[in-house]
């Protein structure tokens, strides 16, 4: 990795490397990262502590091939106690140190640990077990924290690692480099974990190939967040780079600014992490920019499009140049991004590379002692894995007729068989002896190697055709709406659990979580081939089972699907802890609980409940809620302080909120009254220029749809003469408008008005010109009442309404759902309704097309309906009625299509 060549014995122990990494003196070799200090362990002092401890274990008793238990987060310490457990050859048993109680006793009790070096938050857990076990138990528990007793025996309190130091190192019992060094376990994605043993000589094969790439120059730096217990960030985050005498840097934690905090203190210039980490890089930066508005995001995506055909094309990397300034507030030296432990796909690749960053990626297994395969200097190629290193071989395995089979390995980094596990092991080896690595995968005519997916998790569906998951939850999880997307096989056909952003999705302009993720998946739905289109999914409230590296654990989603499906993925009432009782006994909370105790009897209910999610809140139930509560509490809230209410807790606090200011402020802002009244200027007739450009406008449109669409329209003569009476027709593309407005004869099109979306045809001076001429007034599902009280103001003015009551344009060219506003605006108003079918907008131009297509559209008109009629029946609320009824109105004419 660096001029400075370590020695390239093939006998090479830890012995070898403290011996070695003796030479790099007192140039820093970890670096900690607490806030804006940092703690440097020089290369001679990290190789004389893990020297001295070594002695000091060998003196204590530990034996050749002891196993010993260490878990705890990353720190030097913990580097110190595993090269010395390593040194004396003892048999490191690095374990996460957030493993439940009953895995910490499992391994224990398999491996016989006498010994345990762990964080001082473990030792609680530790004695708990060691003493459960019997009184003939021995477990001696020493704690990884500096600032805990150097001498003091276990019983009396924790003892520190540094107890065990020797005054001196001494000679160490000789090792061989084909001797265990230490012990680890699987990540667990498919079942249960298992376990086996990594000899020296194969950590060194990996060790050394890193250290002859160049990778890195003498004076780097780099970040690694990730936990030392898994073998990918030990071997190719710490090891490696040590081993030629690169600085490693400890951040204070796995939080974004975390990271960002250790970049800048400690100036590192790279970074071992996960894809997981570099699409949440990606990310924020997007969104950073995204903040500052329209142009500046539309310029940043624009210049990163540049920048990466410019790498690919030429090989120029710009972006280090066109994005300083961005980069700078990230990590100022930063220039080098290793990833491993899951699949980097290309197009992150692409963006990352486009940034001016310098990627390096590759294929491994912690049966290989992590890295087999890499993208390295002067012979990467980006989509693939790499090429193996010197040494090492790839077949595959049983190769279809693409050339896609089994991953196949052979070479001196390969385990030599899972522990105690004669099953596995027929599994895992060919007869001629290759590992059998449970991957897919293809080679090209140079030998570089394309992953496809685990065999295990290839999910084959009912017809016959397989699906990778990884690919298809790539296109689904690409919207920002989506935090979270796992697919499994469910009924044969493809199913997803999916955790919604729902801070993203409030703040986008909407409450209504549940639809946004319905239209959201079907338009990505749209782009996969129909077999890779989901048929269900199930939302769920927290993070979904991931290893520590990123990975899901597949082998529980088809448990957690089903949960979700029958509604227990919902926060269920918990035992309030003393402070949420406490709350709850104020007697404003405690009202504002009684209401919504009262209001949904049968729905659970907690501090937690999400309104939108597991009480089915809407835009309209937002306003019937509040004025339930202004009735009940005499307490009226805003629109916008409804808009910020995620959760049972921030509706009360809301509430406290209103509370607190004056009556004739929360009645001001209850009623909306100025908000319409500045939006009623919309309504208002326009100058004789609005009226001569409108008019050009409708010509224009009419000739346009009638020539490129060939425009047919049916049941004019139903249409009532000019006045108020509101159309109600589907939404499916935004050709709508368009297609509905040239139907319509001019006399109608002049007295006739258009809600438009607040955030969107009103984003600029030449749209809202625009919006004047063409009758458009503003609506903000943010704020419903004020959005119906302006539509029931174009009523009463005597004009016509258009109103699309599904809001959201089909994702699938079906007919979706009514929301109730069009039945609360007719209750109110007593307005007649005309229903409308648009037929071929769909086809012309779905919600994902950018362009539209050359096909026939239609629109057809049904018999008015007053408001007498729709209202007719029992049982559900007027407007509630009044929805149904139009519902099926149109659903009648799309029936005759």
């Amino acid at each position: 990795m660096t001029a400075e060549r370590p020695n390239l014995s093939v006998s090479w122990t830890l012995q070898t490397l403290l011996r070695d990494i003796a030479r790099f003196g007192d140039r820093p070799a970890l670096i900690a990262v607490r806030g804006d200090t940092q703690t440097v362990w020089s290369f001679a002092e990290l190789a004389d502590h893990a020297r001295r401890l070594a002695t000091g274990l060998v003196r204590g008793g530990i034996v050749p091939g002891e196993p010993v238990l260490l878990m705890a987060p990353n720190s030097p310490g913990w580097v110190v106690v595993h090269l010395a457990l390593g040194a004396a050859g003892a048999l490191a048993v690095p374990l996460d140190h957030l493993s439940t109680p009953g895995e910490v006793e499992t391994v224990l009790r398999d491996y016989g640990c006498r010994w345990a070096f762990v964080a001082g938050t473990r030792v609680a857990m530790l004695r708990k077990i060691r003493n459960g076990a019997g009184s003939g138990a021995y477990l001696q528990i020493h704690v990884l924290e500096d600032g805990v007793s150097e001498d003091g025996a276990d019983e009396e309190g924790p003892r520190s690692w540094r107890a065990l130091l020797s005054d001196a190192a001494e000679t160490l019992p000789p090792l061989a480099g084909e001797a265990p060094m230490m012990l680890v376990h699987t990540s667990g994605t498919t079942g249960a974990p298992k376990s086996f043993t990594l000899s020296s000589a194969n950590i060194w094969a990996n060790v050394r190939a890193l250290a002859e790439e160049r990778l890195v120059e003498p004076d780097d730096r780099l970040l690694l967040p990730l936990p030392l217990h898994h073998i990918y960030p030990f071997v190719v985050g710490l090891l490696a780079p040590l081993a030629s005498g690169v600085t490693v840097v400890f951040p204070e934690g796995l939080a974004g600014p975390q990271i960002t905090q250790a970049l800048r203190v400690s100036a590192a210039t790279g970074i071992i992490g996960v894809p997981r980490l570099y699409a949440a890089l990606v990310a924020g930066l997007s969104a950073r920019v995204a903040g500052r508005g329209r142009l500046p995001a539309a310029l940043f995506k624009g210049l990163l499009g540049l920048s990466i055909w410019l790498r690919r094309r030429f090989g120029w990397r710009v972006g280090r140049v066109l994005f300083r300034p961005l980069l700078s507030r990230i990590g100022p030296r930063l220039r080098l991004l290793v990833s491993g432990g899951a699949q980097l796909n290309e197009g992150l690749i692409r963006q990352l590379e486009g940034l001016g960053w310098q990627v390096r990626n590759g294929y491994g297994l912690a049966e290989t002692a992590s890295m087999f395969t890499g993208n390295l200097p002067g012979r990467e190629r980006i989509g693939s894995e790499g090429r193996p290193s010197q040494g090492s071989y790839i077949r595959i395995g049983d190769p279809d007729e693409a050339g896609v089979g089994e991953i196949e390995l052979r070479g001196p980094n390969v385990f030599a068989g899972y522990r105690n596990n004669p099953e596995a092991n027929r599994e895992a080896f060919t007869p001629d002896g290759w590992f059998r690595t449970g991957d897919l995968g293809c080679l090209d005519g140079e030998g570089y190697l394309y992953f496809k997916g685990r065999v295990k998790e290839l999910i084959v569906l009912g017809g016959g055709k397989n699906v990778f998951p990884e690919a298809v939850e790539q296109a689904y999880g690409a919207n920002p709406f989506i935090r979270e997307i796992a697919v499994l096989e469910h009924a044969g056909s493809l199913h997803a659990l999916v955790l919604p952003d729902t801070e993203a999705i409030m703040a986008s302009g909407t409450i209504r979580i549940e639809d946004t993720l319905r239209v959201v998946l079907s338009t990505a739905g749209q782009l996969l081939p129909s077999y890779q289109r989901l048929a269900g999914y199930a939302i769920v409230r927290e993070a979904l089972p991931r290893t520590r590296l990123g990975k899901y654990r597949r082998f529980l989603l088809p448990g957690l699907y089903e949960q979700a499906r029958a509604g227990a993925a919902a926060p269920t009432p918990a035992k309030l802890s003393p402070e949420d009782r406490a709350f709850l006994e104020q007697p404003l909370p405690a009202e504002v609980w009684r209401v919504l105790k009262d209001r949904y009897p049968d729905r659970p209910l907690s501090l937690d409940t999400s309104p939108q999610l597991d009480l089915g809140v809407d835009s309209l139930e937002w306003v019937t809620l509040s004025l339930e509560l202004e009735r009940r509490l005499g307490i009226s809230l805003s629109e916008a302080e409804v808009a910020e209410v995620l959760s049972v807790r921030d509706l009360i606090v809301a509430v406290q909120s209103a509370a607190r200011r004056p009556p004739a402020a929360v009645a001001q802002e209850a009623l909306s009254e100025d908000l319409v009244a500045e939006r009623m200027r919309w309504t208002r007739p326009g100058r004789f220029w609005h009226t001569g450009l409108g008019t050009i406008l409708f010509w224009v449109n009419r000739l346009l749809m009638k020539s490129l669409f060939g425009l047919k329209t049916e049941g004019l003569a139903r249409l009532p003469p000019p006045g108020p009476f509101v159309i109600v027709a589907n939404h499916a593309s935004y050709l709508d408008a368009l297609a509905l407005a040239a139907a319509l004869p001019l006399r109608h099109v002049r007295r006739t008005f258009w809600g438009g979306d607040l955030a969107h045809v009103f984003s600029g001076p030449f749209w809202r010109f625009i919006s004047r001429v063409a009758h458009i007034f503003p609506v903000d599902v943010r704020s419903p009442a004020a959005s119906l009280a302006l539509a029931s103001a174009v009523l009463t003015q005597g004009h016509g309404l258009v109103w699309f009551p599904e809001a959201w344009r089909t994702p699938t060219g079906e007919l979706q759902r009514f929301y109730p506003g069009i039945g609360a605006l007719i209750e109110e108003t007593g307005a007649t309704a005309v229903p409308a079918y648009i037929a071929g907008t769909f086809e012309a131009m779905p919600r994902w097309a950018r362009l539209p297509r050359l096909r026939p559209i239609s629109v057809r008109f049904g018999e008015p309906l007053t408001a007498a009629e729709l209202m007719a029946g029992e049982g559900e609320p007027a407007a509630a009625r009044i929805t149904l009824a139009l519902e099926g109105a149109v659903a009648r004419l799309a029936q005759r299509e």
